[in-house]
């Protein structure tokens, strides 16, 4: 009985149990999308999307237009889970994409509030990409995580929880040796 009984019960587990929980917060892609080959700007120069996301992982947040109340707040998540990471802040970096110049008064707010952030041009193929990459209309309203070899991992809605971004960037890291 002390040999059989805990085969009997190993073996129902593993043909009706599945343990909940655990996974991904956000929406994980099946598979790992490497970024297009985009023209960016930043600061008036050119730079490809590889000098952009390589050697980091990045938190990604595409802005159409204005940045109004929704975009503040993703950005303002995007710097406290960044900073909360600790030692492993600078292994990820935060990037706001847009498709048009940005105004004096978003640079400057940016340069007050973010100083960290990266601000891109993009030629306007980055929110096609994003949209089409999750089956979703729009890129715009989310927080997207790359990968230090710059591929598109996964994205998370910008009223997520700012902890649950952090679990899965704290996971991440753990478990990756690059970036």
């Amino acid at each position: 009985a002390c040999f059989a009984v805990p085969l009997a019960v190993a073996a129902v587990l593993v043909q009706f149990w599945r343990p909940g929980g655990g996974g991904a917060h956000g929406d994980l892609l099946d598979t790992a999308r490497p970024m297009p080959e985009l023209v960016l700007r930043q600061a008036g120069d050119s730079l490809s999307a590889r000098e952009l996301f390589d050697r980091r992982w990045t938190l990604l947040y595409w802005l159409p237009a204005a940045c109004d109340q929704t975009c503040e707040q993703s950005l303002y998540y995007m710097r406290q889970v960044r900073l909360a990471l600790g030692k492993d802040a600078d292994r990820v970096q935060t990037v706001l994409a847009t498709d048009d110049a940005p105004t004096e008064t978003l640079s400057g707010w940016l340069a007050r509030e973010h100083t960290a952030m990266r601000l891109t041009e993009t030629d306007g193929g980055l929110p096609a990409f994003l949209a089409e990459s999750f089956a979703a209309g729009s890129a715009e309203g989310w927080i997207y995580v790359i990968d230090p070899l710059g591929n598109l991992l996964m994205r998370y809605a910008s009223d997520s929880e700012p902890g649950d971004i952090l679990d899965d960037l704290k996971h991440l890291l753990k478990l990756s040796r690059i970036g």
